[in-house]
């Protein structure tokens, strides 16, 4: 299996300090940013598809 190729995006600094915050709550178990915009994009992606 090969590996997993990432790329790097950027995001508005307030957009980052809000999903940090969320991400620092510790409530809805996300132990970092990156994973919390993973999470969020896959549910976006899925939201469209679902529309199309």
């Amino acid at each position: 299996m090969g590996r997993r190729r990432y790329r790097t995006i950027a995001i508005p600094e307030d957009l980052y300090l809000k999903c940090e915050e969320i991400v620092k709550s510790g409530v809805l178990g996300y132990s970092s940013v990156s994973e919390f915009v993973k999470d969020a994009v896959r549910r976006r992606l899925e939201e469209i598809q679902n529309q199309c």
